[in-house]
């Protein structure tokens, strides 16, 4: 029997957003089902510690884990490094797996710390297991698709492995390897807004659509589970999991229309008295009246749109293609219903000119948004964004992206006349401030009403501190 220690790496410098680690649930069940060997798995969670390095070495110690593996934001690298040492500091003989966006993105950085043995790059459910199989025999693993490594100095990449066709095939994640408790008392993606126990899944991965400033993690090729494998997931977490809210976080949920209504369909057949929230964004423009109208009757009650631009021409530039009327059109049926809708926004493309950027912010506040969120652009390193700003930006950017919002924008070449940082804070003022009515909306039409104040009252002062 090999253990495993999966661990979600954390970051001491932001405010946190705590869902349940549906990426190293995911390896977990991976490694159960698909690794020839029989794995012991742990799952080590430092969002939820005061002391995560602490707990750490008291899992390294007591567990005595044969590998550990880690995933991790880049905006989390150096608390990922540190956990790394104290591995080896600890252990040296272990084998240390560093996996999850930032090291699919920069794995060549990763691997210059000798204190990381692999990394694992892209989808990593077949990488991961084929990987701890090989471990476990005490061997050196051969070239493996999806696996960086170093070889006498020097970092080996044999190249991705082909996403996962099949998604169906995937197995469900690990729920019982922590305690979902924990996380339904934390401020999570739907800031507070929900109530009682809840669980995110993914319904599909990949998507055809090429924003520059986005990730590429899951690929561009969409692969969507079958109505039926959803279906069956949500029945599991409501009948062995108690859950009685569901948040789907696909990159595009609803891009097959006959799907999403499928899905729907189901959950309202089967007669769960549960909720649905989209905290990561559906696709506003391909959202319509017959959609909604079975999603409501799901129980569906948080939808956000990432709409980002008003403008036809910046739509076209960052390559989301988004028609902006379609956008408002859909937020004014979701509103009618009774949604609570959040719209996301950038400031600061490339090329944008000052009315483009008025335009953005009226159609936030004049459409009857419950919410909204008002981003400045972050050139991140190995997007196709980083090329259209040249050296225009502010280095470090791709590894500090929260520290810039409460103090100093990345990027602010002075094409506004004022800076962004506060043309920033002025959005945001319109939008909460001039219409108190939203805010009165806003509460009847969510769960937890304390936790929609506590929001609120965080996001004010979260607002007031953005130094301009």
């Amino acid at each position: 029997m090999q253990k495993e220690l999966l661990v979600r790496t954390d970051s001491r410098s932001i405010a946190k957003m705590i869902s349940p680690p549906l990426g190293i649930l995911s390896l977990a069940s991976a490694l159960r089902e698909w690794a020839g060997h029989r794995f012991e798995v742990e799952v080590l969670d430092m969002r939820l510690s005061r002391k995560p390095f602490r707990e750490l070495a008291r899992r390294l110690h007591e567990g005595k884990p044969d590998i550990v593996g880690f995933s991790t934001l880049s905006v989390e690298s150096g608390e990922m490094h540190q956990a790394a040492g104290i591995v080896k500091r600890n252990a040296p003989y272990i084998p240390v797996i560093a996996g999850g966006p930032h090291a699919t993105i920069f794995y060549d950085r990763v691997l210059e710390d000798p204190n990381i043995d692999y990394a694992v790059v892209g989808e990593g459910e077949r990488s991961f297991a084929e990987l701890a199989d090989v471990l476990a025999e005490g061997g050196h693993p051969p070239p493996l698709p999806g696996v960086a490594h170093r070889r006498d100095g020097e970092i080996v990449f044999p190249g991705s492995r082909d996403p996962i066709e099949d998604v169906d095939s995937i197995p469900f994640p690990a729920w019982d390897l922590i305690d979902i408790n924990s996380y339904s008392r934390r401020y999570d993606f739907v800031v507070g807004l929900g109530k009682g126990r809840n669980m995110g899944i993914f319904t599909s991965r990949g998507c055809p659509y090429r924003c520059v400033y986005c990730h590429n993690i899951f690929g561009k090729k969409y692969r969507a589970r079958s109505p039926e494998s959803v279906i069956e997931e949500i029945g599991l977490l409501v009948s062995r999991h108690g859950v009685r809210e569901i948040q789907i976080f696909d990159d595009t949920f609803n891009l097959d229309r006959e799907r999403v209504l499928k899905i729907a369909r189901g959950i309202v057949a089967e007669g769960w008295n549960i909720r649905l929230a989209f905290p990561n964004g559906v696709r506003a423009d391909l959202l319509d009246e017959e959609v909604l109208t079975w999603l409501r009757r799901a129980g569906t009650y948080y939808l956000v749109v990432a709409v980002e631009t008003a403008s036809p021409r910046l739509q076209k530039r960052i390559g989301k293609n988004l028609d902006p009327e379609k956008a408002r059109e859909a937020i004014r049926i979701a509103d009618r219903m009774g949604y609570f809708v959040k719209g996301f926004f950038m400031l600061g493309f490339p090329g944008e000119t000052k009315e483009e950027c008025e335009a953005t912010i009226r159609f936030a506040c004049d459409a009857p948004l419950c919410a909204a969120s008002f981003f400045i652009v972050v050139p991140f390193e190995r997007t196709p964004i980083r090329d259209l700003y040249g050296s225009s930006f502010n280095e470090g950017a791709e590894t500090n992206f929260f520290h810039y919002f409460c103090t100093r924008s990345p990027i602010d070449t002075g094409q506004f006349g004022e800076s962004l940082k506060k043309i920033q804070k002025k959005a945001y003022q319109r939008f909460y401030l001039r219409s108190p009515r939203r805010i009165v909306k806003s509460l009847a039409r969510v769960p937890s009403r304390f936790g929609f104040i506590v929001s609120l009252v965080r996001g004010f002062g979260v607002v007031w501190s953005i130094r301009v």
